[in-house]
């Protein structure tokens, strides 16, 4: 019987490990897809031995620590990127969100992924006049009432959205969740190697000041 537990503790690590790497390579960004198929790929479909989504973000956080620095890892090259573009929008408070912030940007290896800033502004007119001072062509879309500047860029496009200032007052992730936010002070430890992406609740608010 203990035997048994062992076998089925160490499926679950290795599901978790290979669900990982589906996420962060090969783009998926379903959770329960990831784990069901690096289940069928390790011939364990059973789903008593599938490990929880808790689980598979720690694989992932473990994997990140392994090969983001890699100077080559596609990740880094878009993060970098962001960083670039947060630098021009320094004075809107920006905050990387979405797959690149958390790691799980879909086509990372085999399509094209977005990369996806908020700022902090009141008006969506002092921010296309800043486009426009600056030479940068954009184009306005509504995504469920509300606009989203995209910036034709390479390797990836930006997606610029815009929230109340107000709202950085209130900004801060849940007592529970895993880093969804980067201001620039955390995106340059992140790339600097001095700061894990699973970093605590309160080292996060602390550099969310900056």
């Amino acid at each position: 019987m203990a035997r048994e537990a062992v076998r089925h503790a160490q499926m679950r690590v290795r599901i978790a490990q290979a669900a990982a790497r589906l996420i962060a390579e090969n783009g998926v960004a379903d959770f329960g897809q990831a784990k069901r198929k690096a289940a069928r790929q390790l011939g364990a479909p059973d789903s008593h031995s599938l490990p929880s989504n808790e689980e598979v973000e720690m694989a992932l956080a473990e994997h990140h620590r392994l090969f983001v620095q890699d100077p080559a890892s596609p990740l880094r090259a878009l993060r970098e990127q962001a960083l670039e573009v947060m630098r021009v929008f320094a004075a809107f408070h920006p905050r990387l969100v979405g797959g690149v912030a958390t790691g799980r940007a879909v086509g990372l290896v085999s399509g094209r992924t977005n990369i996806e800033i908020d700022l902090y502004i009141d008006s969506s007119k002092a921010l296309e006049q800043f486009l426009v001072n600056q030479d940068i062509e954009f184009r306005s879309i509504e995504q469920a009432g509300r606009t989203v500047y995209q910036l034709y860029s390479d390797p990836a496009d930006i997606w610029l959205r815009i929230l109340p200032e107000n709202a950085l007052r209130a900004e801060g992730p849940g007592r529970d969740e895993p880093l969804r936010r980067l201001s620039m002070a955390q995106l340059e430890l992140l790339l600097s190697g001095e700061v894990d992406p699973d970093q605590s609740v309160a080292s996060q608010r602390a550099a969310s000041r900056a």
